[in-house]
């Protein structure tokens, strides 16, 4: 299945015929307040709403079997159409009921948040946390089509904004040296966020997942940071502490940053600058040491791992990403205490 191709949200109504199907509206709190009129202008029609908290802790199975009622109640058929307003959350949960739902039905996906726009959206990943192991349950289906306004970010908070920038910075990475040097040179965040420079971001990702949906090799390689990330993600639920998920991949990438000068001979001033870059955006929880136990147990859990190896997927080069990387809890457990 190819990658799901973007539109802007003033194409939407060429694709979804609110006359003809029952269209429903997957949304948060935030999204309801701040976008749901948005979309109710490019779309016009009759729109059913389905809304649920805010926050990561609604990714779970309850929320889906939430979605999942609400549309029975609707009666909705196969020609339904559930589209995800929202954070990455509501495009995890929601592509994943609309999925399973009567075995599948379409959804479309309007990210309202940076982390949404360049990541979550895009790649047809989705699914829900389960005992505090992050996204351990899902599938991969495409949505229909990735909708992009980037007129949402003006209403998204600072923090959150720098949360999405972190997959922004990872993309970077794996491009290569030219949009590595744009990235690095950035001062004001918000300033960048030109829809060229979200589309240039998006298209990294695109081009990966097109040549592996499915995530056998290539697109292992997305999962740069993450590997740390998703853990400290883990010891952050375990212990009721808050950290969003760009925040974890920042310093996921710190880590990935300094195994890379061990493990694959990465060049070392290179990986320090960068690192000073991230330090700069993303200051460090003062709990992350405190919890380092939680956080290499959670490694083992990782969906890349094979045979209860830790796969890694680290730097040769800016551009040159390597998947499959072995590396033991005593290794990153050494790079934690250095950070």
């Amino acid at each position: 299945m190819p990658v799901s191709s973007i539109i802007h949200i003033r194409q939407l109504n060429k694709y979804i015929d609110t006359q003809e199907q029952k269209v429903f509206v997957l949304c948060d709190s935030n999204s309801y307040k701040h976008c749901f009129h948005i979309l109710q202008e490019h779309l016009p029609g009759s729109l059913i709403p389905i809304k649920v908290k805010t926050g990561e802790s609604q990714k779970n199975l309850v929320t889906c079997t939430y979605i999942w009622e609400q549309l029975i109640k609707n009666k909705a058929q196969k020609d339904a159409v559930l589209i995800n307003l929202g954070g990455g959350v509501i495009s995890d949960i929601g592509g994943f009921s609309a999925s399973t739902y009567k075995r599948g039905i379409s959804y479309y996906n309007i990210p309202t948040t940076l982390l949404a726009m360049v990541d979550a959206a895009i790649g047809g990943k989705t699914g829900f946390n389960f005992g505090h192991l992050k996204n351990i349950i899902g599938i991969i289906q495409n949505p229909e089509k990735v909708v992009l306004h980037p007129g949402f970010l003006e209403s998204l908070p600072e923090r959150h904004i720098i949360n999405g920038f972190a997959e922004m910075i990872k993309h970077a990475l794996i491009d290569g040296q030219q949009q590595t040097n744009k990235i690095l040179s950035v001062t004001n965040v918000r300033d960048y966020l030109t829809q060229t420079n979200i589309f240039e971001n998006i298209r990294v990702k695109q081009k990966i997942v097109h040549r592996d949906l499915h995530e056998k090799d290539l697109r292992k390689i997305l999962n740069l940071g993450h590997t740390i990330g998703h853990a400290i993600e883990y010891a952050a639920l375990k212990n009721k502490k808050k950290i969003l998920h760009g925040e974890a991949v920042a310093w996921g990438l710190i880590v990935m940053l300094r195994m890379s000068v061990a493990k694959l001979q990465f060049n070392q001033s290179k990986a320090e600058k960068i690192i000073d870059f991230i330090k700069k955006h993303y200051s460090k929880p003062a709990w992350l040491q405190l919890y380092r136990k939680d956080i290499l147990a959670a490694l083992i859990h990782d969906k890349k791992n094979t045979r209860l190896n830790i796969n890694m997927v680290l730097l040769k080069d800016i551009g040159d990403a390597r998947y499959n990387v072995v590396c033991t809890n005593d290794e990153i457990g050494k790079i934690w205490r250095s950070i």
